[in-house]
């Protein structure tokens, strides 16, 4: 009877997650497409994860100063991947990086005066500064992407961590034998670990295979193979991170903004790790 509730229960979430997918996954794409429109996607992804990131760890503090750091670093990815477009086109001198020093300066004096509180003070800047550079300044590695390697390379990255868990849940749900972390993480398995390496490998190909048409494929078919390794080791890391947060605070989900998938950190856990991984394999392989 517990079997059949239970499959029942993924059956709807299943349909759940994928009718959320089918409405929010074109969207997302076609915001790739220019540089701003990615800056406000990214920016407008940070602004969620952040809320549900201190929600999470500084659960005692008010909601309304949560609300004000997690906009302090949505703004902070904004006007780095500004920087970084005029970084490239030659039009500053100064490193973009900068600005997430900046960032961390401003939040702490904020904080300082605001809080009145020494314990708390070391808490908060604590969490911001892990914060900022986990969610904020990985997630921000699209803006490098894109302008190094084009819109499409950017919807690669995305899409390939989509792929990687479409692949690892079903062939996990159906022959998923082996836990590969029962303690953080037990409805993953080796199986479907190596199932969606699998897919993400033949997914690349075929990608690069469409983009060939129009002469923009960068990646052969044996580079592919460790980009697709590289998106289900991270993609697993990502995930892992986060079970352990969520164990560690005690939630069954970072949020609930989205239908079928929890929340927003739920939903990108692998790809903060992705993002920077990606980008430094480019440079590695010479891309």
């Amino acid at each position: 009877m517990k079997d059949v509730t239970e499959l029942a229960i993924n059956k709807k979430n299943l349909l759940i997650r994928t009718l959320s997918g089918l409405i929010l996954g074109p969207a997302v794409v076609f915001s790739f497409f220019s540089l701003p429109t990615s800056i406000g996607l990214v920016t407008s992804i940070i602004l969620i994860t952040a809320l549900e990131y201190f929600e999470m760890t500084l659960k005692n503090f008010k909601y309304e100063f949560k609300v004000f750091l997690s906009i302090m670093m949505a703004l902070t990815s904004a006007v780095y991947g500004f920087s970084l477009r005029a970084y490239y086109s030659g039009l500053v001198i100064f490193d973009p990086i900068t600005i997430y020093l900046i960032s961390i300066i401003l939040v702490s004096g904020f904080s300082l005066i605001y809080l009145k509180n020494t314990n708390k003070y070391k808490i908060v800047i604590e969490s911001y500064t892990f914060g900022l550079i986990l969610i904020s300044l990985f997630l921000s590695y699209f803006y490098h992407i894109i302008l190094n390697y084009g819109a499409t390379t950017g919807i690669l990255v995305l899409t390939t961590v989509w792929i990687y868990d479409a692949g690892a849940y079903f062939v996990g749900l159906n022959i998923g034998k082996h836990k590969l972390s029962p303690n953080y993480s037990p409805k993953k398995s080796i199986e479907g670990l190596i199932g969606g390496i699998v897919l993400t490998y033949l997914y690349i190909i075929f990608y690069e295979y469409i983009r060939s048409q129009f002469n923009l494929n960068i990646i052969n078919q044996f580079q592919a193979i460790f980009f697709a390794i590289l998106v289900g080791i991270v993609d697993t890391i990502g995930d892992l991170t986060e079970s352990s947060f969520k164990r560690t605070f005690n939630l069954k989900d970072s949020g609930e903004t989205l239908p079928g998938h929890g929340g927003m950190y739920d939903r990108i856990d692998g790809l903060l790790y992705l993002t920077p991984s990606f980008y430094f394999l480019m440079k590695i392989f010479g891309i």
